[in-house]
């Protein structure tokens, strides 16, 4: 077989054979793939340097949000070599990223997140596609947006009867501080001063975990006194670990939150019973075997999707509220950029505590009095 460029000359030295050979498989690619590979000479970019541009543009963002570019943006790996952002920005390529996520068997919020990732690397060569919005080239379903709802009082104490010390203190810092998880698994001792009840936030000497504080603004939280005692007795244990608050066993900070929270709600029977879902079993037990999916039940163990630790952050700016602390207050304690984001995170916050319900009662009772 002779290779010959785009007018037709044959390749008259190694190194030229070589690219055209490249290119050759590339074509090759793409058309098994169903697509076709755009001439390098219409000067457009690939794929490969767009992401590797958008992903040095965002190489400051906090580590967490780089990694989630750079896992949204690697399923666009099923197009081969050499296929330009030009191609993708069309709606059979998108239209073929969006089918990968979905035959991944992921959630509607993940393949939205992800798709958004991919529009917005394409929003950075509008120059190059002529597409302003490639977003309307794919149908994307949008998930159902629901706001998080604080846990009731008789909730908490079941939770909390069914804890053992440890725990009593890892979620009773989310409780007090209202904390994210990333903020509460990355906290150090140098970060709390019992003294002053306060839990600062920040990411100072924790490159090396890879945390940084969202929209990278420290922040100080509060403590409450009982917590702080926790605190100051699991400080003066002898297995309490020099740096980390909450550690794993190799000393490292604790990433399984979540799991064990889920396991306190089943232990106190607050699962709704009808929650099913696909695990991967066998993942981590021989070196080279494979996961096994099977679909569990939140009714025989602890995979509720109800119970998630976001709703211990809204429990407690829903206490703060109803405590009458003022929404600026709140505001900085949970970290938000914006008051209006606290007045929309709260706008469902009304009269669902007990003595709240009863003034409400009071206030709208009617006194019947049938006429005979």
């Amino acid at each position: 077989m002779t290779l010959v460029d785009t007018s037709g000359n044959p390749a008259t030295d190694v190194e030229t054979a070589k690219k055209l050979a490249n290119k050759y498989d590339s074509i090759q690619d793409a058309t098994a793939n169903g697509l076709t590979l755009l001439d390098y000479s219409d000067g457009t970019t690939t794929i490969e340097s767009a992401i590797e541009q958008f992903m040095r543009l965002h190489r400051n963002d906090r580590p967490k949000t780089v990694q989630q570019y750079r896992t949204a943006l690697n399923s666009l790996k099923i197009f081969p070599r050499g296929f330009t952002v030009k191609q993708l920005a069309t709606a059979t390529a998108l239209d073929k990223v969006l089918e990968g996520l979905e035959a991944e068997g992921y959630e509607k919020k993940t393949i939205h997140t992800r798709m958004g990732i991919v529009f917005s690397l394409l929003k950075q060569h509008v120059h190059e596609t002529g597409v302003n919005y490639a977003s309307k080239l794919v149908k994307v379903a949008k998930p159902v947006s629901a706001k998080d709802k604080a846990y009731p009082d008789e909730e908490i104490d079941a939770l909390w009867a069914h804890m053992d010390p440890e725990q009593d203190l890892r979620y009773a810092f989310f409780l007090s501080t209202g904390c994210r998880e990333q903020e509460v698994m990355h906290a150090t001792w140098d970060d709390v001063d019992t003294k002053n009840m306060t839990y600062h936030v920040t990411g100072n000497g924790k490159q090396d975990a890879n945390f940084v504080p969202k929209n990278h603004e420290e922040r100080l939280a509060p403590l409450s006194s009982e917590v702080c005692e926790l605190l100051e007795k699991r400080m003066k244990e002898k297995t309490a670990n020099d740096r980390w608050i909450f550690p794993n066993n190799d000393g490292n900070p604790d990433g399984h939150f979540l799991r064990k929270f889920k396991s306190i709600a089943k232990k106190a029977e607050l699962n709704c019973g009808r929650c099913k879902t696909t695990i991967n079993v066998g993942r981590y037990r021989t070196q080279g075997s494979e996961a096994t999916p099977v679909q569990v039940s939140c009714a025989t163990g602890p995979y509720c999707e109800k119970h998630y630790l976001h709703r211990l952050r809204k429990t407690a700016a829903t206490r703060w509220l109803r405590a009458g602390y003022d929404l600026e207050t709140i505001r900085v304690w949970l970290g938000h950029k914006s008051l209006t984001v606290t007045q929309i995170y709260l706008s469902d916050v009304s009269k669902t505590s007990k003595t709240e319900q009863e003034r409400f009662d009071k206030a709208v009772k009617i006194n019947r009095k049938r006429v005979a």
